[in-house]
């Protein structure tokens, strides 16, 4: 094992060598609950919180998430926090990002927003940009590993994230807020909070934000509106109902991935082409636009695509409630229901669809798409993945306090309607699509038959279940904590494939996924500041509903019809995980610090790569691996203004075995390590406040990590430094509390490389060939932001 010291990680380590419980020691003294005042344990970063739990958990809150930039996604506000790397694409947050802790990908991770369950439904992938505004949230954790008992999932293997958003003022009040900063980027907030209604029991807030921004490499921007609700009802007695309401639409264009060669070849501002396509024009015989002398280079080279036609349209809202009812002293029930909806497309929309009119052909044949007069022409079109979603769910809770036992059981169900078609729809000249957002079917291209041209027309029903118990037993007048918990999950995916073009056989599939998930937590109380822990859980993670599209092969076509075709089983199984944490807690008025030894061992691990079998990306389990490694943050107040923050990780994963892969072949993955899993990562943020104003520097570094399953590409580490201010001015008749605030990002313009591995653990297999079994893939990766700022003006009225 080979240790590289870096700079930060050395500064970092003195700050947990400096700030040992040595120095603290006359802070402790035999009394029960820990209760911290003064100088707040150094939690005035709002980057480290004096946790309780029995698990490895990290979390920020509204005082950190109130001086980064207002236009930051959640990916960004938790990326200081120890386990977690993550990315966003251009600095801003508003073109989405990446995120792994402990080496799980974020289509491994569990995310809730108010408790309700917010990745994709079919696979499990999240999309940051997409949720709320920065300014609504007061608290976004982490539990590395361990999922909890009560949690809406079945594709978590590693832990939670879990957002909240902020309770309504008791005050009433009106917000403003404007931001601008790099790229033309502006934002313009305004928030409503009702103040206490209808004898104070009652209270709300409303906010609709509008963002804009351009890109930093090539046309293009992000362009989003975003509308936030939440309120509170005291029924009283305890019995409280919480609603929330988030509707968010978007627009942007995405940003070019490159390869190693690409950077050198052209440079790391490549991005998509400038030209539009246009159309060969029609006449007797074939025509191709693919191969028309203007389109030279639009499908390859540094031409390559055309910008306008590589977009992200989507809507999507999502409905909360938290209905709490105080049955007696002891006890209480909660029931939580949602509904999640999803409208959109995305990807590289240019794409080529060749007429024809024949029985041997799906539908008979493409109709004339060029309106020429015949059916020869392979012809330029809009097409994308689209995808509609609806996704209700509910969750409820019996919570019994008997003696020294808070029992909670409960069950959680849902079921999501995941429509994912990709129509074709015509382009004219000037680079304009007939149909953007893919959702005005009179615009559609149709076959001879009548139907729709479709690239894919699929529809998952996925049924999501769980029935849970645990059991918090407080022991030792509280000195000693244990929590048993236990819960069943499952899910039942009903997939109905409709004849498209890239699979042309009706068929249905159905899948169930469903396991046992047993867990056991210890905490013990050594003192009032100082404690340990130990937690053990079962995790497990359902296969995409990906796995199951492309299935059917080996037919004819008859008269426009598949027939005789033969549908394969998915390659993928369920993939399961142990998760195992030690920890030691320390909190006193100056210092608070949290460390964990962890131990990860998988089975069935699931990766997605490409299959040399059947041409495309499929789900693979990759075997059993394991990871290990340890955690470390600590929050410390230098003085009453000064407060220093770090964390510390260190990571090794191992792949167990080789991965079969073609046939009779394997590649050779045994021991190595998993790509994207940086083995060292620290982050560092110190603080300086002061009556009306503060100053903050951060800095976090990203260790040496692998690129593709047999470890033969890497990238090397880097560090990024940020930085942000803020000044409160004096309050007048009219103005209360106007605030100016600046945040700068990457300050030295580092240049460094993000693997991109789509929305969930996608991976290259090997980027140097293996014979002819694996030839040649390079990953290709995100090129970093360059330095950015914003300037935010906030005021209440």
């Amino acid at each position: 094992m080979q240790f590289k010291v870096t700079r930060l990680s050395l500064l970092i380590s003195g700050l947990f060598i400096a700030a040992s419980p040595l120095v603290h020691a006359a802070d402790t003294s035999n009394v029960g609950k820990v209760t911290v005042q003064g100088d707040n344990g150094g939690q005035s970063t709002g980057l480290i919180q004096q946790e309780e739990s029995a698990k490895a958990r990290s979390s920020v809150n509204r005082d950190y998430m109130d001086k980064q930039s207002t236009t930051s996604n959640p990916f960004q506000m938790i990326n200081l926090l120890p386990g977690v790397n993550s990315y966003d694409t251009d600095g801003t947050g508003l073109f989405g990002g990446n995120i792994r802790v402990r080496g799980f990908n974020s289509d491994q991770l569990g995310f809730t927003i108010n408790g309700a369950p917010v990745n994709d439904s079919g696979s499990f992938a999240v999309y940051p940009q997409e949720y709320t505004d920065a300014e609504n949230l007061c608290d976004i954790f982490v539990t590395q590993g361990s999922t909890d008992t009560e949690a809406p999932h079945v594709g978590a293997t590693g832990g939670n994230i879990g957002m909240t958003m902020c309770t309504p003022e008791d005050q009433r009040r009106f917000r403003t807020e404007y931001t601008f900063g790099s790229n033309s980027l502006w934002k313009a907030y305004v928030r409503l909070d009702s103040g206490k209604l209808f004898n104070d029991r009652f209270k709300f807030f409303v906010s609709y934000s509008k963002t804009q921004a351009d890109k930093f490499k090539g046309d293009g921007r992000a362009d989003k509106e975003h509308v936030d609700f939440n309120s509170k009802f005291d029924l009283g007695g305890g019995s409280f109902v919480d609603t929330g309401f988030m509707y968010n639409s978007a627009l942007n264009n995405n940003y070019r991935s490159l390869t190693k060669a690409q950077i050198a070849q052209y440079g790391r501002n490549l991005d998509f082409g400038t030209v539009p396509p246009i159309h060969q024009p029609g006449g007797p015989g074939a025509q191709n636009d693919s191969t028309y002398g203007p389109n030279a280079g639009i499908n390859t080279g540094n031409k390559d695509l055309y910008y306008g036609y590589n977009l992200n349209p989507f809507k999507n809202w999502l409905g909360t409630m938290n209905a709490h009812f105080q049955l007696a002293p002891q006890s209480s029930i909660d029931v939580n229901p949602y509904m999640w909806y999803g409208f959109g497309t995305g990807a590289n929309q240019l794409q080529t669809v060749s007429e024809g009119n024949s029985g041997t052909l799906l539908g008979g044949g493409v109709r004339d798409a060029n309106g020429d007069g015949d059916t020869k022409d392979t012809v330029f079109v809009y097409e994308g993945s689209r995808t509609r979603t609806y996704r209700p769910g509910v969750t409820l809770k019996y919570n019994q306090q008997i003696d020294n036992h808070k029992l909670m059981v409960g069950y959680w169900y849902e079921r999501a309607r995941h429509q994912q078609t990709g129509p074709f729809a015509p382009i004219d000249n000037n680079g304009n699509s007939a149909d953007v957002w893919q959702n005005n079917s009179d615009a559609w291209l149709r076959n001879q038959d009548g139907s729709f041209v479709q690239y894919r027309d699929t529809l998952t029903v996925s049924t999501g279940k769980s029935a849970f118990v645990q059991d918090n037993i407080s022991l030792m007048q509280d000195k000693l904590n244990l929590q048993l918990g236990a819960r069943y999950s499952s899910i039942d995916r009903d997939l109905t494939n409709n004849p498209s073009q890239s699979a042309p056989g009706f068929y249905t599939l159905q899948k169930s996924y469903s396991d046992l998930l047993p867990s056991v937590g210890i905490r013990y109380q050594l003192d009032q500041v100082q404690s340990v822990f130990f937690n053990a859980a079962k995790n497990f993670k359902a296969p995409g509903n990906f796995s199951y599209f492309g299935l059917i092969s080996g037919g004819k076509f008859v008269n426009g019809v598949y027939t005789g075709g033969t549908v394969r089983n998915p390659l993928v199984d369920k993939e399961t995980s142990w998760n195992y944490d030690l920890g030691y807690r320390y909190a006193s008025d100056k210092w608070t610090f949290s460390g964990s030894l962890f131990y990860v061992d998988y089975k069935d691990r699931i990766a997605t790569s490409y299959n040399p079998d059947t041409g495309n990306r499929t789900d693979f389990n990759v075997g059993d691996s394991t990871s290990k490694g340890f955690e470390l943050e600590s929050g410390y107040s230098l003085t009453k203004n000064l407060s220093l923050y770090g964390s510390l990780s260190y990571i090794k994963s191992k792949m167990k075995s080789d991965m079969p892969f073609a046939a009779n072949f394997a590649l050779p993955t045994g021991g190595k390590e998993f790509p994207d899993t940086p083995n060292w990562l620290s982050g560092m943020s110190l603080q300086y406040a002061q009556d009306s104003w503060y100053l903050f520097g951060q800095a976090k570094y990203t260790g040496k990590r692998y690129t593709t399953l047999v470890n033969d590409d890497s990238l090397g580490g880097y560090t990024v430094f940020n930085a942000g201010a803020g000044y409160t001015f004096p309050s007048s008749t009219w103005l209360k509390k106007p605030t100016v605030r600046f945040n700068l990002s990457n300050i030295f313009d580092k240049q460094y490389l993000n693997l991109s591995s789509g929305s969930g653990s996608q991976f290259t297999t090997n980027a140097v060939a293996i014979g002819p079994n694996a030839p040649a893939s390079a990953p290709s990766f995100y090129v970093s932001a360059p330095r950015t700022f914003s300037v935010t003006l906030v005021a209440d009225f």
